[in-house]
């Protein structure tokens, strides 16, 4: 059971109401069914599962209640990685709606509820390092090879350096994209509207790394104009022009989901503020990383690549840090 406590995060007991994990019937959005998450406290159980665990004396009146919310805790994340659309997606939400009828099965046995929690908890811990595609510091220096930037005004950088500073979190948010595909974001410590983002495939290979700078709550809540820093970018490098074309959708609803501070309830109460930052001109540029007049190695305007006309068809709301 041990493995159950890992990361408890939360000051009360909580679990979800049930309809919080209703399929959808029109796709399978696991990260939005995550944000819509409900929780109700331990104090005022309603189903007979609740009232179960809050009720257990097993080792302690608050044992399984705390074992119940950990596993929340990380279901929710799972979901947050599943992604759209994905097999990962719809395999974990019958899985979990399985689990479901097994607690509701146990009735007030407090042996049967611990049994299930703990096979779940166990399972749960697999799934998620099955979701979680590798980034290593290896692919990213084979990506970014011996890159430099040249910002006007401003003295060239390593690529590979400039990357890595903005990934000082851990662990890294990501978003499962429904090629396959995940993207990973950060930001520096005390900074954070110097940003990075990379995208891999399920294998760890990099697909597109970004340096992104200026854009991080950009439109304040109360705000109606944004207010993005005067030298606000967003410079992508990739190696394949298909990288672009695949990914961009993701970028820019990341982008402006970045614009908001993330975490933004859309469909939602959200929804207009979520609107108003996907329709914004973002400062976008990309570069191909195997340009032949790079200078030294050094990445400018010769370097840039035009931005395919792709459609706006992911949501702000999908990105939580």
């Amino acid at each position: 059971m041990h493995r159950i406590f890992l990361g408890i995060i939360l000051s009360t007991a909580l679990w979800p109401v049930g309809s919080a994990f209703a399929e959808n019937s029109t796709a399978l959005n696991c990260p939005a069914l995550a944000a819509k998450m409900t929780y109700r406290e331990c104090g005022n159980p309603q189903t007979p599962v609740g009232k179960a665990i809050c009720n257990s004396k097993l080792r302690g009146f608050d044992y399984l209640p705390l074992a119940d919310g950990s596993i929340i805790g990380a279901y929710v994340k799972a979901l947050r990685a599943a992604g759209i659309g994905t097999a990962d997606c719809k395999a974990l939400l019958e899985w979990h709606a399985g689990y479901e009828k097994q607690l509701a099965a146990c009735g007030t046995s407090d042996q049967c509820l611990l049994k299930n929690m703990d096979t779940y908890s166990r399972t749960l811990t697999k799934i998620e390092d099955r979701l979680q595609t590798p980034l290593s510091d290896a692919a990213l220096q084979r990506f970014a090879g011996g890159a430099w930037l040249q910002s006007p005004g401003e003295k060239a950088t390593r690529l590979l350096e400039r990357i890595r500073r903005g990934l000082s979190l851990y662990p890294l948010p990501r978003m499962a994209l429904p090629k396959g595909n995940t993207l990973y974001w950060g930001f520096q410590p005390h900074n954070a509207t110097l940003q990075s983002l990379v995208i891999v495939d399920r294998q760890g290979t990099v697909q597109l790394v970004g340096a992104v700078d200026g854009i991080y709550l950009g439109l304040p809540e109360g705000k109606a104009v944004p207010q993005l820093e005067p030298d606000a970018r967003i410079a992508l490098f990739v190696r394949d022009a298909q990288a672009l074309q695949q990914n961009l959708p993701a970028i820019r609803g990341w982008a402006a989901a970045s614009i908001l501070g993330f975490n933004q309830d859309c469909p939602g109460k959200d929804q207009t503020r979520c609107q108003t930052a996907a329709r914004l001109s973002l400062p976008i540029q990309a570069y191909n990383l195997n340009c032949k007049t790079a200078n030294g190695k050094i990445i400018n305007q010769h370097c840039a690549v035009p931005l395919p006309q792709v459609p706006d068809n992911v949501s702000p709301g999908l990105f939580w840090q």
